[in-house]
């Protein structure tokens, strides 16, 4: 597995989060190889891991770089070969650590609803070229959401015309209208984290 695979692990532990709009994976999508996307129909592994799991392993690589008196770009292959078979491990896939390549990771929060397996998670994975895509998500608490509510009003118009005989007359006109208006919610958050894996 190639190195970068370490860069992206503190990123992973560091990056913020975004709010997507069209895709939220694509939208927080941090690429770290490139790779041709795979031929449609081709079999995307979509997986869940429990986020304790995911987040032991991601703390678990920070200690090893951390502990290493040893920058990691001067390890040697055993020691990048170690630490990448960890961390998959960790992420449960048990394919021969020399032929997985990390692609990218994906991470955001969101007050949104996201289901992973409706196929948006695994058409994107084919489109980076991923034959994986391991995520994991946890519960944030509560978090501030602005939603647009319409609120309708009525008025009434009162006018002057001129009959068919010329004389001024009155008259109501009922009128309803509405308006969009901000309004601050509060909304359970969730965080999600997701991995991108090609194996060659």
């Amino acid at each position: 597995m190639k190195n970068v695979l370490m860069i992206a692990v503190l990123g992973a532990l560091t990056a913020g989060f975004g709010s997507g709009c069209s895709s939220v994976w694509q939208e927080s999508y941090r690429p770290y190889a490139s790779a041709p996307s795979l031929p449609e129909g081709s079999k995307v592994a979509v997986r869940e891991i429990p986020w304790e799991r995911m987040e032991s392993a991601l703390r678990e690589q920070e200690e090893l770089l951390a502990a290493s008196d040893v920058h990691w770009e001067d390890w040697d292959a055993d020691q990048r070969r170690e630490a990448n078979a960890k961390l998959l491990r960790a992420l449960q896939i048990s394919e021969d650590p020399d032929r997985v390549h990390l692609i990218g990771v994906s991470s955001f929060r969101t007050t949104n609803t996201v289901r992973p397996w409706n196929g948006d998670l695994a058409s994107f994975a084919r489109k980076k070229g991923a034959h994986y895509a391991i995520w994991a998500d946890r519960y944030l608490g509560k978090a501030e959401s602005i939603v647009r509510q319409t609120v309708w009003s009525d008025s009434t118009d009162y006018i002057t015309y001129e009959d068919s005989t010329g004389t001024d007359r009155r008259a109501t006109r009922q009128r309803t209208t509405s308006t969009e208006v901000p309004l601050v919610v509060e909304k359970d958050e969730t965080g999600f984290t997701a991995f991108f894996l090609r194996v060659d």
